[in-house]
């Protein structure tokens, strides 16, 4: 959309003489338009649906349809139009509600001037995602050709880089006789260059440092020993962002023979005659490219067919595969030629349907499923009803990665209760503060990575007081996450969607080092404070984090006790491996370990078989239990016996009623953690000397 072309804007203004106006606002800074004005939430539906907007300036309500409705459908239809609200006083507050439900802006009454400022500044920023888009997909685009032409070119082409080969196709491998394009790692190009013709060549690559570019003939060696005469091209080349020399072989004798071999690559599954998976995702990426583009839009079709497990066993495997390629040649039978479907999993297909429109992909899914829940595939004598279930995801230019684009869709069928249903997947909104406001997972995978570039989460400390009087100064480090708005996240409300994102190893390191900040910074005041700080699976996990650990302590010039790292009981228990690897791992940096929220597995003690905590904590549904039940109280002190038993210091969380404390004292609790000790507090400025319990 460059200045000349006209600006297509939506308007949702009850009155005709102000739509004008902005219309005429529009014009008067030199912007033709195409404006339509809204009459209801059908029409914005349709509009939405059968071409590209540019703009939507809407006031608070209009001819019943509030602006808040507008944006939210426009965020269901993941569609990319700047909205503008247009506020009918002057209330400063105005600008910040209207921003919360959406908006990008909020225009006060008749403050054209301003209004137009922010028309400009949106549709300038609109024209850069746009552009932004079109050069990643064209990036891509030019990438995966590349590549693709590279690997099959029949010219045997190479990358060097200071005398050493790095990248290699097979037409080079097939050349010089070797099978694997990878054989040629750690092999100079020189000793493909038969001895009488090296110095030759020596003085090819001086005269080729100083002109560029250049070609030359020489005697090759292959690998059985065997001479080929070749011509050599050189030219100056970048391969995965390093600067290269290009190198094509041509081989003489053999050239005529070199191009016409030709890679043939089956696009076909052989049990359902349709594509196959790795056909289908070339094909899902390139949909993605152009709907980011803005030239088309999809819904993507994840169906899974719903218990075939128990076909396979009561029919057999040869017997399955039938009643599968049945299945099959009926769904192909149900969908338009121009859809591209695939066998994606052994009890998944998939199809890739060319329309924005959601009411029509919901049809198209319906009668699938409902076709599908009607047949009888019968095979060898015996009749076999099957149902799907079926998760669609939208494609269109706000469209994220391929394989995000199919996980969503595997969410959507995952989550249809009972099988045989259709289901769109839907952001998972969190609530958010007390107003009503909600985000989305994408929009919590926003704020974590911004978090972490910008040190902007927040860390609390919650004391860990001892139950029998010992001074020692612990306190638990917990993360908040901020949001616009000044909102708190809990981890609850975020681990997940940065999980997702695959920024759980990047989230633990951060905490660590700003907690080895903070203690650092607390001791040198004098304090002997320790932390327990908290790390996920995926720490736990990987081989390097154990050695940053080391580095990052020894930095710091912390005794290696003054950190505890804590890990989930659940996390310990799903990979009791690298639990037990880790913990011996912590211990011989001597570090302390802790298992929080324990208690709560089926056998909390088997894991105990396997590593040796430094300290257990009770997850805090143990505090809150044993006020009214003796039975409870009785568990409680047989666990903590059995704990203290192998050695371990225990804890509790959750510690809310000062009605506990006896019984937690009677157990033998060591230390105790909750909000009627203190809350999490924003510095370690608890005085554990004074504690009186």
């Amino acid at each position: 959309m460059t200045e000349k072309e006209p600006v297509k804007l939506l308007i949702l203004e009850a009155s005709q003489n102000r739509a004008e106006e902005l219309i005429v606002l529009l014009r008067t800074a030199g912007r033709a338009t195409r404006a339509h004005q809204i009459t209801s939430l059908a029409d914005l539906v349709d509009k939405l649906k059968t071409r590209q907007w540019d703009l939507l300036l809407a006031s608070n309500e209009a001819n019943g349809l509030s602006a808040q409705q507008a944006i939210s459908t426009i965020r269901e239809l993941d569609i990319d139009i700047p909205v503008i609200l247009l506020a009918e006083g002057r209330e400063i507050e105005s600008i910040t509600e209207g921003m919360k439900i959406g908006a990008l802006d909020v225009a006060l009454g008749d403050d054209d001037e301003r209004l137009g400022l922010i028309i400009r500044r949106e549709l300038q920023n609109l024209e850069n995602r746009r552009l932004r888009r079109r050069a990643e997909v064209r990036l891509r685009e030019t990438a995966r050709r590349n590549q693709l032409l590279l690997d099959s070119s029949s010219a045997a082409i190479a990358y060097v880089h200071e005398g050493m080969h790095i990248y290699t196709n097979n037409t080079y491998a097939e050349l010089f006789g070797y099978r694997d394009p990878e054989d040629f790692a750690g092999i100079p190009i020189i000793d493909l260059i038969a001895v009488e013709d090296q110095e030759t060549f020596k003085n090819f690559l001086k005269s080729f440092d100083h002109h560029g570019e250049d070609v030359e003939e020489f005697a090759c060696v292959a690998s059985d020993g065997s001479k080929i005469l070749s011509s050599l091209a050189l030219s100056p080349a970048t391969y995965d962002g390093e600067a290269c020399t290009q190198v094509i072989f041509r081989s003489i004798t053999d050239e005529s023979e070199l191009e016409n071999r030709i890679k043939e690559i089956s696009s076909q599954d052989l049990l359902t005659g349709l594509y196959n998976r790795p056909f289908f995702i070339e094909k899902l990426d390139f949909a993605v490219d152009q709907a980011q583009d803005g030239q088309s839009s999809y819904v993507f079709f994840y169906i899974s067919i719903d218990d075939f497990s128990r076909v396979r066993a009561e029919a057999g495997i040869s017997n399955a595969d039938l009643v599968l390629g049945d299945l099959a040649a009926l769904i192909r039978r149900l969908t338009d030629e121009s859809h591209i479907m695939a066998r994606f999993g052994d009890d998944v297909f998939t199809l890739l349907c060319k329309t924005g429109d959601k009411d029509i992909a919901a049809a198209i899914a319906e009668e699938i499923r409902s076709q599908v829940e009607n047949h009888l595939s019968e095979v060898s004598g015996k009749n076999y009803r099957l149902s799907v279930s079926i998760g669609l995801s939208l494609i269109t230019e706000n469209a994220p990665t391929s394989e995000e684009i199919i996980s969503r869709a595997h969410k959507a069928a995952e989550g249809i209760i009972d099988g045989n249903g259709v289901s769109f997947y839907q952001a998972e909104q969190v609530p958010i503060g007390e107003n009503g406001k909600a985000l989305t997972s994408d929009d919590i995978k926003a704020l974590v990575r911004h978090a972490i570039t910008d040190n902007s989460f927040k860390l609390v400390f919650q004391p860990v007081v001892s139950l029998h009087g010992d001074e020692d100064e612990q306190f638990e480090v917990l993360l908040r996450l901020i949001d616009d708005d000044g909102h708190e996240l809990l981890p609850g409300q975020f681990l997940g969607p940065a999980e997702g994102a695959g920024l759980l190893e990047k989230l633990d390191r951060w905490v660590i080092l700003q907690s080895i900040k903070s203690l650092s910074a607390h001791r040198a005041a004098g304090s002997k404070a320790r932390l327990f700080v908290n790390v996920t699976y995926k720490s736990m996990t990987d081989d390097t984090f154990l050695p940053w650990i080391s580095v990052a302590l020894k930095a710091a010039r912390l005794p290696s006790d003054t950190i505890i790292f804590q890990i989930h009981e659940n996390d310990a228990t799903s990979y009791i491996k690298y639990a037990t690897k880790f913990s011996k791992g912590l211990a011989q940096l001597h570090c302390k370990t802790s298992i929080n929220h324990f208690g709560c597995s089926l056998n909390p003690f088997n894991l105990l078989k396997h590593l040796t905590p430094d300290y257990v904590k009770l997850d805090g549904s143990f505090a809150q239990r044993i006020e009214k039940s003796k039975e409870k109280q009785k568990e409680l002190i047989d666990m903590v016996k059995s704990l203290q038993s192998t050695g371990v210091l225990t804890a509790i969380s959750g510690v809310e009623n000062p009605v506990v404390l006896s019984t937690l004292w009677q157990a033998g609790v060591n230390f105790i953690q909750g909000y009627y000790i203190s809350p999490p507090l924003d510095n370690m400025d608890y005085d554990f000397a004074s504690e009186d319990l």
